[in-house]
């Protein structure tokens, strides 16, 4: 395998990873330990909420934990659904949509975006922003 296969490969598993560490159900609890284990401290979060309001991991898992932790929502399962990578040396874009579904309600779809830096030799995540599919944003054939 090449090296670009190799990272390209890597990275999809980091991406992969995330989504099941987040998710959970009546059985299985989330990992969020796992899910910001390869989101950098200083990394840019741009969640699909207008305006813009970026954040950062501690404050997002924060939130999602309180979700979980309340119960305001009982059940939250995402998975990645189709993710395009491209590397080039210690840099790597990657463009992805996903599925979600929140206590059983109509399944979801979106797209996440994420810079990629190689560091002590291995993939974390500088920046990521998502949105979520609608009417007025269809999604596009490549992330299908």
């Amino acid at each position: 395998m090449s090296d670009y296969a190799k990272d390209e490969a890597r990275i999809r598993q980091i991406i992969e990873d995330m989504f099941a560490a987040v998710s959970w159900n009546e059985t299985a609890a989330p990992d969020f330990e796992g899910f910001a284990k390869a989101v950098r401290k200083d990394a840019v979060l741009v969640p699909s909420a207008r305006p813009v309001n970026p954040t950062d991991i501690e404050t997002f898992v924060g939130r999602m934990s309180g979700q979980y932790t309340t119960g305001a929502m009982k059940t939250f399962d995402e998975r990645a659904h189709k993710t395009v990578v491209k590397v080039f040396g210690n840099l790597a874009v990657a463009i992805g949509s996903y599925e979600a579904r929140i206590d059983g309600g109509p399944l979801g779809r979106g797209a996440n975006g994420f810079l990629f830096v190689r560091n002590e030799g291995d993939w974390q995540i500088a920046a990521m922003g998502w949105d979520n599919e609608g009417e007025d944003k269809p999604f596009p054939p490549e992330l299908v």
